[in-house]
C-alpha cells in the first residue's frame, strides 16, 4: 500500500515475493530463493519482512549478489548489522536502510534549527498509533517484532543523528494483551532533557517539540511520516506569539527510489555510524525490558 505506489517504474519491472493473492497483476514468487534464482543482478531487492526477519532475509539476498534496500530497522543488533555490512562491502553492493524521514523537507528544517543545541532545554518526541491489522507482525509478544523496533527505531535514529548519548535512560512501559503498548524513555544529555513516548492503541500523534532555555518552542508535526502531506510546524515565541510554517511534503519514498545506485551506496555508508549508535540504544532498552519480564 505504500512502497509499490511509490515506485515510478513500469509494473513489468516489479516482482513481488509473497504467498498472498494480489488484486493487481504482478509477477510473484512464493519465496526468496525462487526470486533469487530467477532474476538477474540488475534488480534491487526491497526487504519489507518483519524486523526480526530482516537479518536472515537480507543476508541471503546480499550473499546472492543483489543490491538491497531494507525497511527500518535495518536489523535488530549491531552484530547482525556488522555481518551484513561486511558482505555488502565484500561484494561491492549497497545496503540501504529505508529511514525515509531523513529525506524530507521537514528534516532539513529541523536540521537547521537543531544546530543551536546549546540553546535547547528539552527535546520531546511523541509517536503514537491508534490501531493496526491484528494479523500484522506488530501484534507480537516478541520484543524484536514489537513497538520498540517498529516505531522506536525512528526516535532512536534521530537521537543518534543528533549525537546525543542515551546510555543512561529511565524506562517505563505498559503492555496490553501481553503486547508492548506504551514505552516512555527519559534521559539527560548535554544538559538537555530528552523525553520520548511511543505507543500503540492511542490517538495518532507524531511530533517533535524543541523547548529552548528562553521559554520558546518549535514543534514539527507529522515528522515521521513519508507520504504526501501538508505538514504544520509551529514556533511559539517567549512572548506568546505564534508563527506557523507549512511544508508541502511530497511522497518521500519516491525521493528515495529516484536515487541512483551510486547515491544509495554513498548514503548507506554515510549513515553507518548513526545506525550503529541507534541499534546500540535499542539493545539497551531491549535488555531492560527483558530484565523486567517483558
Amino acid at each position: 500500500n505504500t512502497i509499490i505506489p511509490s515506485l515510478s517504474i513500469n509494473k513489468k519491472n516489479i516482482k513481488i515475493v509473497t504467498k498472498k493473492k494480489l488484486t493487481e497483476n504482478f509477477e510473484t514468487f512464493k519465496n526468496i530463493e525462487s526470486a533469487i534464482t530467477s532474476l538477474d543482478k540488475s534488480y534491487v531487492f526491497f526487504n519489507s519482512t518483519p524486523p526480526k526477519e530482516h537479518f536472515p532475509t537480507s543476508k541471503l539476498i546480499l550473499n546472492s549478489g543483489f543490491n538491497l534496500i531494507v525497511e527500518k530497522p535495518i536489523c535488530v543488533s549491531n552484530l547482525q548489522y556488522s555481518i551484513l555490512k561486511k558482505i555488502a562491502n565484500k561484494k561491492g553492493l549497497f545496503l540501504f536502510e529505508n529511514m525515509m524521514y531523513f529525506f524530507s523537507k521537514q528534516f532539513s528544517l529541523l536540521n537547521k534549527e537543531i544546530k543551536f543545541l546549546e540553546k535547547l532545554k528539552k527535546i520531546e518526541i511523541i509517536f503514537s498509533i491508534p490501531n493496526f491489522n491484528p494479523n500484522s507482525f506488530r501484534n507480537s509478544h516478541d520484543v524484536e517484532n514489537s513497538l520498540l523496533y517498529d516505531v522506536g527505531c525512528y526516535t532512536m535514529s534521530l537521537i543518534s543523528f543528533l549525537q546525543i548519548n542515551l546510555t543512561k535512560m529511565k524506562i517505563n512501559f505498559k503492555k496490553k494483551n501481553r503486547i508492548l503498548s506504551d514505552l516512555k524513555i527519559s534521559a539527560l544529555s548535554k544538559k538537555i532533557t530528552i523525553n520520548i513516548q511511543i505507543s500503540f492503541y492511542k490517538k495518532y500523534k507524531n511530533f517533535i517539540k524543541l523547548k529552548y532555555l528562553d521559554g520558546s518552542t518549535f514543534t514539527f508535526n507529522h515528522f515521521f511520516y513519508g507520504k504526501k502531506i501538508k505538514k504544520e510546524n509551529i514556533i511559539k515565541k517567549k512572548n506568546g506569539m505564534i508563527k506557523k510554517i507549512y511544508i508541502n511534503e511530497k511522497n518521500i519514498f519516491k525521493n528515495i527510489f529516484k536515487l541512483s545506485k551510486k547515491n544509495l551506496f554513498k548514503m548507506s555508508n554515510d549513515k553507518e555510524k548513526i545506525t550503529k549508535n541507534y541499534l546500540k540504544s535499542l539493545d539497551i532498552i531491549k535488555k531492560k525490558l527483558n530484565n523486567c519480564s517483558y
